[in-house]
């Protein structure tokens, strides 16, 4: 005899079965089942929900009951069958592992957008645009690090998300120093190239992160200045090994200019300006510094005549001034000594033409405040031109 499923439908044909009438009650035996209609109840809602005993619209990476209540939304291990219908062992679906829309969102502003923020050239905006596929997705601090200045430009274009994005900045950016910081000491050819970019990038961020109270990029109201230490650490970094070993970074094809920048027109008499206070410096320059100074003035003039003595003319190349600069003349301004200052008040002047770019907004006034603060008074008419030349009304 054939045996039945227990959970199909017992239709016995009439040849079969004894007649029965419908109004007649049939006894149920013991051996059979009742087949009931299946209810479907989701256990996949999250932990917050379920406590609270309320139905979970289960939304990834957060429900709208906890975005509601701010909580974090944390869901319970599931266990997910196979498509060859074996199990598998439970996963964790939660906030951190699920799909990161905000990621995805970060990466595609840095593709179409970001990327090309960067430079005013065309070769350097593809630079940084490849720089996603060539190291990025090998060096997660450097992945990090696009994704926090992207943050950043994010929250310069949508000011009503701004602490969204700066949050999101915050994140990405301790996450690439928690991971780059143990890597420094031990810099070899294997990831030179992207320890270079990440501290590239972490000069990007500090400006992208706008001016901070104390802080004037080149020295520090209470303390020397982190910036210029990273900054400063683009030199001890190819130094260290060379410039042929950065292949991906400072190789020849990256260094073609392909098109003329934008001609502008050079702040006022800046050559005279320039030679008169390299007479000065060179005459009330304490003796063991005056090399130190004046040529700090002489790069400088180079750094001039680079940017507006032709029509190819670099933007970048302003800070082409403190990568040269001595460890000796760096040290006394930080220290905050004047006549470092007052030379490093000309070189702001060079600065303003970087505010073009998004990440350079409102610095010069900030550095050129903090200038004027630092110096004493019989020094603060050496700072006259630079300060006309940026328009900062001093208060």
């Amino acid at each position: 005899m054939q045996q039945e499923s227990p959970l199909t439908e017992n239709t016995p044909n009439s040849q079969n079965s004894p007649s029965t009438n419908e109004n007649d009650v049939q006894p149920r035996k013991s051996g059979d089942r009742i087949t009931r209609k299946a209810h479907k109840k989701s256990r996949a809602g999250c932990k917050n929900c379920k406590a609270r005993r309320i139905k979970c619209d289960e939304a990834k990476p957060d429900c709208r009951n906890c975005q509601k209540r701010k909580d974090r939304c944390e869901y319970p291990t599931v266990a997910t069958a196979t498509p060859f219908g074996l199990r598998t062992e439970g996963v964790i679906l939660n906030s951190n592992e699920a799909l990161n829309t905000a990621d995805i969102e970060l990466t595609y502003h840095w593709a179409t957008s970001t990327c090309f923020s960067l430079s005013a050239r065309h070769e350097g905006s593809l630079h940084w645009q490849n720089l996603l596929a060539e190291i990025g997705l090998e060096h997660h601090h450097v992945l990090h690090l696009m994704l926090a200045l992207t943050a950043l430009h994010l929250a310069s274009c949508r000011p009503t998300r701004r602490d969204e994005y700066v949050a999101l900045a915050k994140h990405h950016y301790e996450r690439a120093l928690a991971i780059v910081t143990p890597l420094l000491p031990n810099i070899d050819s294997s990831n030179c190239d992207a320890i270079l970019t990440a501290v590239q990038m972490i000069c990007f961020v500090t400006w992208a992160h706008g001016p901070q109270p104390g802080e004037y990029l080149a020295f520090g109201e209470h303390s020397k200045s982190e910036w210029l230490v990273m900054f400063r650490g683009v030199k001890m970094t190819t130094e260290s090994l060379g410039r042929d070993k950065f292949v991906k970074t400072l190789a020849p094809s990256m260094r073609v200019k392909s098109r003329p920048l934008p001609q502008t027109n050079p702040p006022d008499g800046y050559e005279k300006q320039l030679q008169g206070l390299r007479d000065e410096v060179d005459y009330v320059s304490e003796l063991d510094n005056r090399e130190d100074e004046v040529q700090a003035i002489d790069i400088l003039r180079e750094c001039y005549t680079s940017r507006y003595g032709g029509s190819d003319g670099e933007y970048h190349v302003v800070f082409a001034w403190l990568y040269r600069m001595s460890d000796g003349f760096l040290e006394r301004l930080q220290q905050r000594c004047p006549i470092p200052l007052v030379i490093y008040a000309h070189f702001v002047v060079l600065m303003h033409e970087m505010e073009r770019f998004w990440y350079m907004k409102g610095w010069t006034h900030h550095v050129m405040s903090g200038i004027h603060e630092a110096l004493l008074p019989e020094y603060r008419t050496w700072i006259k031109w630079p300060v006309a030349s940026v328009g900062w009304v001093p208060p």
